[in-house]
C-alpha cells in the first residue's frame, strides 16, 4: 500500500508543471487568511502611520516594529495608559529593526488603509515569491522527484497559515524571501562558478536581515553548505562575506539602540547568553518536534507547569525516535545531511523568543528538505518494515493532516481578536468613559487585555483614561479589603508564574519586598515574594474608593469579563479565574 501511494505521488510529481500546481494549491488553501481581521501590533502600526490617531507612549514615526525603546519618558507613559503593566522591567526594551518589511506596511496604509483583506492578498503575494523562489532553491539541490516533494512538503505545513493571517508577521515571509535567493545564488556561485553570486548572495542576505531578523538562520544553511554540499575551494573563505553582513548588521542593530531587554519572552543571546542557553535548551526541542511531527508548537505556552516536564519528556523521546529513524538516510546522503544541520541550527536564533509555529518558515525548509530525502529514499525501496511505517506516518502527518489543517491556522488570530472582543464588550463606548479608568482584577495575560486600547485608538472609539491590571494567571486569587481605598491580591502561584506572563518582566529580574510603583491614581507595593523572586503578594491604593463612580471595575470569568464588586472593607475573598468569587474557606 505505501508502495503505491508512493509511486503514485512521485509520477504526479515528475509531471511538468508540478511545482507551479503544488504552488498554486497552497495559495488556495491559505485564502482563508484574506477573511482575517486586523489583531494586536497591526493597530499600533496604524497608529504610527496615521498622524490623525493617537495613542499614549506610541509616537507618529514609521519604525514600526520598537513597542518599547528603552526610554524611561516612554516607559512611564505606557504605564500611565496601562499598555505596560505594573510589574513591567525598569529596563524594559522590545525594539526590532525591519525597514524593508516597514515600508510594506507603508504601502498598504498608502493605498487601502481600512481594508484588512487587501492588506492579507500583499502577505499572500510574498508567499508565493517565497515559495516560487523555495521551489528553485530545492530543484538546485535535489535530483529527481525529491524536489517538487520538498516543495509540496514545505508550501502545505500548516504552519505557513500563522504568517499569513497576521499581517504584522509579514517580515517572517519577507526575510525567508531574501535568505532564500541569498542561498541560491551561494550555491550558483560555490557549484558552477557563477561569480555574480560572491555578491548578489550577501547582498540579499542583508535584505532579508533588514527585513526581519529571524534571516540570521540563513547563517545555519551556509555553515550546513560548507560542511556538506560545498567541494569548491577554500570553502570556509567562501561563508566571509556573510559572517561580514552579521558583523556589520549587528554592529549598526546595537548601535541604534534595537534590541530586547528585561523581557522574560524575548531574550537576546549576546546581552545575556546564560538566559538565552536556558531558553535554547527548553525551546530548541519543543521547535524542532513542531516541525518534524506533533503538536503544534504554540500549545507549549499553554501547557499548565505541572503537565510540562511529562510533555518535555516525550519531545525528547519523540526526537531521539526520529533520529534513528533518519540515520539511514544521513549515512547515505549528503543533501539529507545539510538538511538536518540547517534545520537544528535555523531552530537556534528563533529560540531567542516563545515557540510558535509561526517562527518555523526557515526551519521548515530545511524539515521539508529533509523529510523529502527520507521520503525518496524508501521509495526506492529496500527499507526496513519499521521505517515504512514510520514513512506511512510522516506521509499523514505532513501530506493529509497539514494540509487539512492549512486553511484554519491561517485564521489563528481570531483567537486574539476574540480576546480582544471580550475585554471591548465588557466597557463602555459613549464619550464619557475617556474620563474613567478600567480596573481588571485578573486576566490570564497582560498582551490579552492592553491590545484593547490600541485598537480602539485605531478605530477611533472612546476608550478609557488608563487601564489598571492588578494581577495575571489562572488563580485563584485571594483580595482582601484594608480600607475603602485598598486592596492586597494574592495569585495562588504568585506574579509572572508562566511564559505568557512575563513579556514585560524576566525572571532573573527579581522583585523585593517594598518596591513601589506609583501611577497617577494608583500605587503598588510588593508585600510578599516568592522563593525564586516573584512578587507573591502585592497591595494596591487607589486614589478614591473604590465604589466611586470613575472606576470600571472588571473581572475574567471562563471566557468573559465581567463587572466585579470588592469585598467590603475588613473582608476577603477568594476569586478564581472560572468561578464567582467567595468567602475565603479559611475564614
Amino acid at each position: 500500500m505505501l508502495a503505491r501511494v508512493l509511486g503514485a505521488l512521485r509520477r504526479w510529481l515528475e509531471r511538468p508543471g508540478a511545482p507551479r500546481r503544488v504552488v498554486l494549491l497552497a495559495l488556495l488553501l491559505t485564502l482563508p487568511a484574506l477573511a482575517a481581521p486586523l489583531v494586536a501590533d497591526d493597530y499600533i502600526h496604524a497608529i504610527r502611520l496615521d498622524p490623525a490617531l493617537h495613542h499614549p507612549g506610541v509616537p507618529h514615526d514609521p519604525d514600526l516594529f520598537v513597542f518599547g525603546s528603552g526610554n524611561a519618558a516612554q516607559r512611564a507613559e505606557m504605564m500611565e495608559v496601562g499598555a505596560f503593566s505594573w510589574w513591567a522591567a525598569e529596563d524594559f526594551k522590545l525594539a526590532f529593526a525591519r525597514p524593508i518589511s516597514t515600508l510594506t506596511h507603508i504601502l498598504d496604509h498608502a493605498l487601502w488603509p481600512d481594508s484588512a483583506p487587501a492588506m492579507h492578498a500583499h502577505s499572500l503575494l510574498w508567499f508565493g515569491l517565497l515559495l516560487a523562489a523555495v521551489g528553485g532553491l530545492y530543484r538546485r539541490l535535489h535530483a529527481g522527484w525529491a524536489g517538487p516533494l520538498a516543495l509540496a512538503l514545505y508550501a502545505l505545513d500548516d504552519a505557513r497559515g500563522q504568517p499569513l493571517g497576521f499581517v504584522a508577521n509579514r517580515n517572517a515571509l519577507i526575510a525567508a524571501f531574501f535568505g532564500v535567493l541569498a542561498l541560491a545564488a551561494h550555491d550558483r556561485w560555490r557549484r558552477e562558478g557563477w561569480r555574480p553570486g560572491a555578491v548578489l548572495a550577501p547582498m540579499a542576505f542583508g535584505f532579508g536581515l533588514l527585513a526581519g531578523e529571524s534571516a540570521l538562520a540563513t547563517t545555519a544553511f551556509l555553515f550546513a553548505y560548507a560542511l556538506f554540499l560545498d567541494e569548491g575551494p577554500r570553502r570556509w573563505l567562501s561563508l566571509a562575506p556573510a559572517a561580514a553582513v552579521v558583523v556589520l548588521w549587528q554592529l549598526a542593530y546595537s548601535a541604534l539602540g534595537y534590541g530586547a531587554v528585561g523581557s522574560g519572552i524575548y531574550v537576546h543571546p549576546l546581552q545575556d547568553p546564560a538566559a538565552f542557553a536556558a531558553a535554547l535548551a527548553e525551546r530548541w526541542p519543543i521547535l524542532m518536534m513542531g516541525q518534524l511531527a506533533l503538536p503544534p508548537a504554540d500549545l507549549w505556552l499553554m501547557a499548565p507547569p505541572s503537565v510540562r516536564p511529562l510533555w518535555f519528556g516525550a519531545v525528547v523521546i519523540g526526537l531521539l525516535a526520529i533520529g534513528a529513524v533518519m540515520t539511514p538516510t544521513l549515512r547515505a546522503s549528503r543533501t539529507a545531511r545539510f538538511w538536518a544541520l540547517s534545520t537544528a541550527l535555523a531552530a537556534v536564533p528563533i529560540s531567542a523568543t516563545f515557540v510558535s509555529d509561526r517562527l518555523l518558515t526557515f526551519v521548515g525548509i530545511g524539515g521539508a528538505g529533509l523529510v523529502a530525502c527520507f521520503l525518496a529514499e524508501v521509495e526506492a525501496g529496500g527499507a526496513a518494515p519499521w521505517r515504512r511505517g514510520a514513512a506511512a506516518l510522516a506521509l499523514g502527518l505532513h501530506l493529509v493532516l497539514a494540509p487539512l489543517l492549512l486553511p484554519p491556522r491561517t485564521l489563528t488570530v481570531a483567537g486574539m481578536a476574540w480576546a480582544s472582543g471580550v475585554v471591548d464588550a465588557a466597557v463602555p463606548t459613549d464619550p464619557a468613559v475617556t474620563a474613567r479608568t478600567l480596573v481588571i482584577l485578573n486576566a490570564p495575560a497582560d498582551g490579552v487585555v492592553a491590545y484593547t486600547s490600541f485598537e480602539r485608538a485605531a478605530k477611533g472609539v472612546p476608550r478609557p483614561r488608563a487601564l489598571r491590571l492588578l494581577a495575571t494567571g489562572a488563580g485563584p486569587f485571594v483580595v482582601t479589603r484594608e480600607d475603602p481605598r485598598t486592596l492586597r491580591v494574592r495569585p495562588a502561584p504568585g506574579y509572572l508564574a508562566t511564559e505568557l506572563e512575563r513579556m514585560l518582566r524576566a525572571p532573573w529580574d527579581p522583585m523585593a519586598v517594598g518596591d513601589t510603583v506609583t501611577l497617577s491614581d494608583l500605587a503598588v507595593t510588593v508585600t510578599e515574594v516568592t522563593a525564586d523572586g516573584r512578587p507573591q503578594e502585592a497591595r494596591f491604593t487607589f486614589a478614591r474608593p473604590l465604589e466611586d463612580p470613575s472606576w470600571i471595575l472588571r473581572r475574567w470569568e471562563g471566557d468573559a469579563m465581567v463587572a466585579w464588586t470588592p469585598p467590603a472593607v475588613g473582608e476577603t475573598a477568594v476569586v478564581s479565574a472560572g468561578a464567582e468569587p467567595g468567602r475565603d474557606p479559611g475564614e
